[in-house]
């Protein structure tokens, strides 16, 4: 069969065809001044940037932009190479063949032939620029703003013009509202000047959540992106703004977005160059991150022996990175030198780091400079003279002076800190635990002695706080330290309660340094607990005969351990001589003075001045190891009261001593 061809007309074949044989390309015209020649440029915004895309020569009174490829949807401006703004335009979603015609209206320019999206947005300009000017106050200003932004709602929505009109004089109150309003995951906002603005000022309104909190909207955020473009662009401003922040710790949410969306290659880093550096920074700030354990460190002090930096123990420890030459360490050095041996907040440790390997100008600086004088602050001086431990990747210690603070559990709670912000962090922690303590000794006071009460208070706690891992953990520390304070010893029994359920009984939540420690102080306190027959001792008398504790078959024992050289001792000591003296024609009563001090001339001087007929006794051949192994005597003086050989009063003061012998007299 013969085929036979049928030979359309060009405008039925058109017709047939429809849309697909539209031309590509842009219009733009704007009139000009006759014989105005100079040249003019047509600009696009890419997040926030502006491009150059076109230059034309006015002519014959018009200023005319061709283009065979079609514009990207987006804002739009044309400008004096001098960089005098003449226009702003949008190109819509549908920007195939897109055309418009401006015309002159007083200084400024308005549409003549375009869409409806450009009307609006021109008119919308244009008033802000000129049409102000007739209305009588603000309150009409903010009405004539109204009617454009209902108009764009209601005839545009979704368009670029619906969303600079929305956004116009509208300022957020939270994050949730700002995100409920802007369009952060549509494509049309990628060729705008406002998107990477609107994504900062999301950004700022989260800032101040802690850092995973931030994490968990910033993931979202990106994730919402309708591209990997998008996507890129918005991990990329996220990384920006949280890598200058200006909060402490806020570099662990950069960290987060390079190693989670850019490290991985789930979305694309501009340059190789930039990667580089990318994963330079996480690499130096990965390990310590706030709400990290500090990396161990076991460096070597000025006598050659390796001092882990957890076998310091104290409230909080500085970790201190410095050097003898650095600029900066002259500075802040001494000033760190003066803090420490003011601070009267408690007990502070500070692990300082030489970060260079000359040892002997180490040494001589520590003479020179490092002059530690306070009772409560622990100062150790390390260095790595083979740089084998990586400190300076495992504390970003790229340059010197570095400092870091950690907590108890050596949980960094402060980085890239000066002198000045280290104050301030303790003096807020201060204050926050001085909050927390008077919670507790208010709350607990009251039910001292009822041993089933405070532990169900206990339990009260956990179960308000731990639905916050963070805020358990220093609800049930702050628990334990300040109950462990405490004179009455059914408090002291709520601490080891905490740590026997909450800490021995939570090891996940807890370092392995840190569950040691409690396990010892658990076995501490077990020693010689109320009830229990205290441990017996073998002492000497002055004069080289021994004297075993339970030798004496008194109906009660009082145990005063001092040393001679002890202030609070020479206090005290009287006191228990004129206890003893009242109560021993009473009852049965036997105080022994044990001395743990280790001079033997200075023993014999210092109860012959007494007036005490008790027994005088010290360990034996003058040793008191065995005494402390036995009865851990962390505050002297200390004064123990034993009925037969049971322990029934323990850590106990001279006045609550004479009291409990006046009730046993009634």
């Amino acid at each position: 069969m013969r085929k036979i061809r049928i030979l359309l007309p060009a405008m039925m074949l058109m017709l047939f065809l429809g849309s697909n044989v539209f031309a590509k390309g842009y219009r733009i015209v704007l009139p000009a001044e006759k014989g105005d020649t100079a040249e003019y440029l047509l600009s696009g915004w890419k997040w926030g940037d502006k491009v150059a895309l076109d230059t034309v020569m006015a002519s014959k009174g018009k200023i005319s932009f061709r283009g065979k490829s079609d514009l990207e949807c987006g804002s739009y401006e044309i400008s004096e190479l001098s960089g005098r703004k003449l226009v702003e335009f949008i190109v819509p979603r549908e920007n195939r063949n897109f055309g418009i015609t401006f015309q002159k209206e007083g200084e400024g320019y308005t549409v003549k032939r375009g869409n409806a999206e450009n009307r609006l947005f021109s008119g919308f300009l244009y008033f802000l620029d000129y049409g102000w000017e007739g209305l009588g106050s603000a309150e009409e200003f903010a009405r004539k703003i109204e009617e454009f932004r209902n108009r764009a709602a209601t005839e545009l929505p979704g368009t670029i013009t619906d969303i600079i009109l929305g956004n116009t004089l509208f300022t957020p109150e939270s994050a949730e509202e700002l995100r409920e309003s802007f369009p952060f995951g549509d494509t049309i906002i990628l060729n705008t000047q406002f998107a990477e603005d609107k994504v900062e000022q999301y950004l700022g309104l989260l800032q101040y959540n802690n850092n995973d909190t931030i994490i968990k909207y910033v993931d979202s955020l990106i994730s919402c992106g309708g591209n990997r473009e998008l996507q890129s662009r918005l991990a990329h401003t996220a990384y920006d703004f949280f890598y200058n922040s200006s909060i402490m710790g806020q570099e662990g949410v950069a960290v987060h977005i390079a190693q989670n969306w850019f490290l991985n290659d789930l979305l694309e880093w501009p340059d190789a160059e930039g990667k580089f550096m990318l994963r330079t920074f996480v690499e130096f700030n990965r390990h310590s991150l706030i709400g990290m354990d500090a990396p161990e460190l076991g460096l070597t002090d000025t006598l050659g022996k390796k001092v882990p930096l957890r076998s310091l123990d104290a409230e909080y420890t500085i970790v201190y990175f410095y050097t003898d030459d650095c600029v900066s360490c002259r500075k802040e050095t001494p000033k760190l030198v003066d803090f420490v041996n003011g601070y009267d907040q408690g007990v502070l440790a500070v692990y300082a780091v030489y970060a260079d390997g000359n040892e002997q100008r180490w040494k001589e600086y520590i003479n020179s400079n490092l002059y530690i004088y306070n009772p409560f602050m622990e100062w150790v001086n390390v260095y790595d003279p083979e740089y084998e431990s990586g400190f300076q990747m495992l504390y970003n210690v790229i340059k010197t002076p570095q400092m870091f603070l950690l907590d108890k559990e050596k949980k960094i709670i402060g980085r890239g800190l000066d002198v000045k912000a280290l104050a301030e962090l303790l003096a807020a922690k201060n204050a926050e635990r001085d909050r927390t303590r008077e919670l507790i000794e208010t709350f607990f006071a009251p039910l001292a002695g009822d041993t089933l009460q405070i532990y169900n208070g206990i339990d009260m706690f956990y179960n308000s706080s731990k639905g916050d891992t963070g805020m358990m953990k220093e609800f049930m520390q702050e628990l334990y330290n300040t109950l462990g304070r405490s004179e009455d010893y059914t408090l002291q029994q709520g601490a080891v309660y905490v740590a026997k359920k909450y800490m021995l009984g939570m090891p996940d939540f807890w370092s392995a340094e840190f569950l040691e420690k409690r396990k010892e102080d658990v076995r501490i306190f077990n020693m010689n607990r109320l009830g229990s027959v205290a441990a017996d001792l073998d002492l000497e008398r002055a004069d080289g005969s021994s004297l075993g504790l339970f030798d004496v078959t008194t109906d009660y024992k009082v145990l005063y351990f001092y040393r001679p050289n002890c202030g609070v001792c020479a206090e005290v000591t009287p006191k228990m001589a004129a206890i003893y003296n009242e109560f021993k024609e009473k009852i049965d009563i036997e105080i022994f003075a044990i001395n743990l001090g280790k001079g033997y001339e200075e023993w014999i001087n210092y109860f012959s001045t007494i007036g005490a007929d008790w027994e005088n006794v010290r360990g034996t051949d003058g040793d008191s190891s065995e005494i402390y192994r036995r009865y851990h005597l962390q505050n002297i003086p200390a004064i123990y009261l034993l009925k037969g050989n049971v322990v029934v009063a323990k850590n106990i003061n001279d006045n609550e001593l004479k009291n409990i012998l006046n009730n046993i007299t009634q």
